[in-house]
């Protein structure tokens, strides 16, 4: 275990000193033989280890003991560290190539991370219950974690075509156009990246190069019992409502439902803006009564409103957003909010203005 232990140390120097590279090279003979199971024919672990307690002999010969006794185990201990760490720095690698994110469990929390809404993993369909047991947490979670990634390497080699994916009532910021390519959003009415990440696509010309269509996924937060923003289901329904309610007026032929959307996002983004006061300083029932003037801003009459707000909690909404939901969760498999599929990719985080023109 000394032999390998050494040639870590070794490896690591030989890379920034050549004067370290002979012995590197004896330490790896060494460690094939012994990963081989022969006998190392090199007295190179006696002669590292003489080397080191004739170092220490003269100037602390207590500590020089101590050493002589617990080499073997220190060594072993390095290398289990050693390689822990490897393997970690590994898999946040792949993480981060997979999810965009080096932490999948929590993707707010990486500094790596793109701009992004973290979804609470314990709600999705693929964490196993084990995970959240203190045994399955150190043991089994991190195993399941690590195959988990694994199998979405695929998701993050193949072709993602938006079309795939569409809702049931799908809607386009412009006239739908066949000749076009689409463009599919996954978007939660409360995560201020989400926002940003309309108003990119709005300020590239994504919206008008292409079919621009958006999924709604309030993201659910299991450890509190509800809604990571408070309000993001009632938005949501309110939009999924007033796809079902038609309206004559129109704007360069985009449909209602895009319009409130793009009320809802119009101000810039700041902690003081509309997005904010809602999932904060907000009841549902100002909620309520702000999306309900809104609405008459954009051309709905009182019956309208009616119609909408009593749609807004009818079972055919809610079954709408339930499958919604379940494109996400099962078929897209996202971990973060704004997903966009674009361009036969797909990403998990705000992408900026500058990159989605180099896709146009």
């Amino acid at each position: 275990m000394f032999c390998i232990a050494a040639f870590i140390v070794f490896a690591i120097l030989a890379i920034f000193s050549a004067s370290f590279r002979p012995l590197a090279a004896k330490a790896w003979h060494c460690v094939l033989r012994r990963i081989t199971f022969r006998p190392c024919d090199i007295s190179f672990g006696e002669e590292m280890k003489g080397k080191l307690i004739s170092k220490l002999v003269f100037t602390h010969p207590r500590l020089a003991r101590h050493v002589d006794r617990w080499l073997e185990l220190l060594s072993f201990l390095f290398v289990v560290l050693s390689v822990w760490s490897l393997l970690y720095a590994a898999n946040a690698g792949l993480n981060l190539w997979v999810y965009d994110t080096c932490n999948p469990r929590s993707g707010e929390s990486c500094s790596l991370s793109g701009e992004a809404c973290g979804i609470d993993q314990e709600s999705l369909t693929f964490v196993n219950a084990l995970s959240s047991q203190r045994l399955g947490e150190w043991l089994i979670g991190p195993v399941q974690r690590f195959t988990e990634t694994v199998s979405r390497i695929p998701d993050r080699l193949r072709e993602w075509d938006a079309r795939e994916f569409l809702p049931e009532m799908a809607t386009y910021s412009k006239p739908e156009d066949p000749q076009k390519p689409y463009v599919l959003e996954i978007i939660d009415p409360g995560c201020r990246y989400c926002k940003k990440l309309t108003k990119n696509l709005e300020e590239a010309g994504v919206m008008d190069a292409a079919n621009v269509t958006y999924i709604l996924y309030p993201i659910y937060d299991t450890s509190a019992g509800g809604y990571k923003f408070a309000h993001s289901y009632l938005v949501a329904s309110y939009l999924e409502a007033v796809k079902r309610v038609p309206l004559r007026t129109s704007v360069d032929g985009m449909p209602p439902d895009w319009r409130l959307l793009k009320a809802l996002f119009a101000d810039p983004l700041s902690e003081s803006d509309l997005q904010a006061r809602i999932n904060i300083g907000m009841t549902a029932d100002d909620v309520e009564t702000l999306l309900q003037g809104m609405l008459r801003d954009i051309g709905y009459n009182e019956t309208g409103i009616s119609s909408i707000k009593l749609l807004s909690v009818s079972s055919d909404v809610e079954e709408s957003l339930a499958h919604q939901r379940s494109i996400v969760e099962e078929r897209i498999r996202t971990i973060k909010i704004p997903t966009l599929l674009f361009d036969g990719r797909r990403f998990d985080r705000v992408v900026s203005v500058e990159a989605l023109r180099k896709r146009l």
